[in-house]
């Protein structure tokens, strides 16, 4: 049986190949969803049932937020958000690459 890192090298390979350089890639969007999916399913009898339910509400509030597109600024009652298009002075820009990367985990000769 193969584990979970294991699994992640075999793709790594194909990953370069298709997204380039690996402190290029980021997978914090991908890890986060993953991380509401896992915290959403609690119930141990019935865990698909309340994925697909979850997956569902999800849906049904993008197809809410398409239809009303400014609904979010009117009910939003929070401070600003931080502007993720800017680069922090922890990020180096690549202009070749096109992405920011986190700095201090940069592994360039």
């Amino acid at each position: 049986m193969m584990t979970l890192a294991m699994h992640e090298m075999d793709h790594i390979p194909d990953d370069i190949i298709n997204c380039g350089p690996p402190p290029a890639l980021w997978k914090f969007i991908t890890e986060r969803s993953m991380g509401e999916v896992v915290c959403s399913v609690t119930s141990q009898q019935y865990p698909f049932a309340q994925l697909a339910r979850m997956l569902m509400l999800w849906e049904q509030l993008k197809v809410v937020r398409m239809r009303y597109p400014n609904m979010s600024d009117s009910l939003n009652y929070s401070n600003p958000l931080h502007d993720w298009n800017t680069i922090t002075q922890a990020e180096k820009f690549f202009p070749e690459v096109g992405m920011c990367v986190d700095g201090p985990n940069l592994l360039l000769n």
